[in-house]
């Protein structure tokens, strides 16, 4: 392929990775980024053991911004499996605050990999590494890691001396990650009051904070519920990440449905008589994508 540049290679990972993120129905933003010539050359002229051996690791760079804390933890146990070189989280100090890293390096996919070459400068190339970043982030903490990269992060000279204020600025993302678990508790205790309420419908869509494909289970399925509260009481209690993270692993895809859901959570875990009985239509749909994990 012609005239092929980073910025294409890295384009293709994204796509790939947003359809499998995108199957998953998490709530997510997704960037990316090439290294310019300009910014590699800096970067080798200003950063210890390039002369020494060491590679740069992120001349592409991901970034995905979850909406919740909990999301973070799905997506880092998720991209763990395949390709990860380098894992880099940082171990919180409970005496001493500041913002947390979670970045993994990834080897670049095979099928890229001539592709991400053929775009490297010739005089870089050598000190590339067929690798490439994913940043997680939570969307709350996005906007503070924007801010502090281009005003402390990039003119570090100019905080010298104000240690008061880099604390102070620390203590706002402290704040904001605060503001999310917050967040997440008025979703979880609210799809709790709405399984006591009868509203099965509003407890589904809190309990999973998934991008759903329609807005309400089908008749039968809403019936059944309201006549067997036990089998909507199990799916309140059942583990959202350990489902989230199932619906990231499979292979395929299905249409993220309110029914498809509480037949899937059924499967896994609450395995009803009844609710197997309603998939009707489904059972061969539902079939086929738990056996492609």
């Amino acid at each position: 392929m012609e005239n092929v540049t980073l910025q294409h290679v890295a384009d293709l990972i994204v796509c790939d990775l947003t359809a499998r993120l995108d199957a998953s129905g998490i709530m997510y933003r997704l960037f990316s980024r090439a290294k310019t010539v300009r910014s590699m050359k800096h970067k080798l002229e200003t950063k210890e053991g390039y002369n020494k051996g060491k590679k740069i690791q992120d001349v592409i760079g991901l970034r995905i911004v979850v909406y919740f804390p909990d999301d973070v933890d799905v997506l880092s146990v998720f991209l763990q499996r395949d390709g990860v070189v380098k894992r880099a989280v940082d171990t919180p100090d409970v005496f001493v605050f500041c913002p947390q890293r979670l970045n993994l390096t990834h080897a670049i996919p095979n099928e890229y990999k001539e592709m991400f070459r053929n775009a490297l400068p010739a005089d870089m190339a050598e000190y590339v590494d067929d690798t490439y970043e994913i940043q997680l982030r939570t969307i709350l903490s996005e906007g503070w890691h924007e801010v502090e990269h281009d005003m402390r992060y990039k003119c570090k000279d100019d905080w010298k001396g104000y240690d008061g204020y880099s604390r102070t600025l620390n203590g706002v993302i402290a704040t904001l990650e605060t503001a999310e678990w917050s967040m997440k508790s008025v979703f979880h205790e609210m799809a709790y009051d709405n399984y006591v309420n009868g509203n099965y419908r509003a407890m589904l869509r809190n309990k999973m904070r998934l991008r759903l494909r329609n807005d309400d289970f089908s008749a039968p399925v809403s019936s059944y519920l309201k006549c067997n509260p036990e089998v909507a009481h199990q799916f309140i209690v059942s583990d959202r990440v350990v489902f989230v993270l199932s619906l990231l692993n499979h292979k395929e895809s299905i249409p993220l449905t309110f029914d498809n859901i509480l037949f899937l959570v059924n499967r896994m875990d609450i395995r009803d008589e009844g609710l197997l009985a309603l998939e009707g239509e489904s059972k061969v749909l539902i079939d086929e994508y738990l056996k492609s994990k």
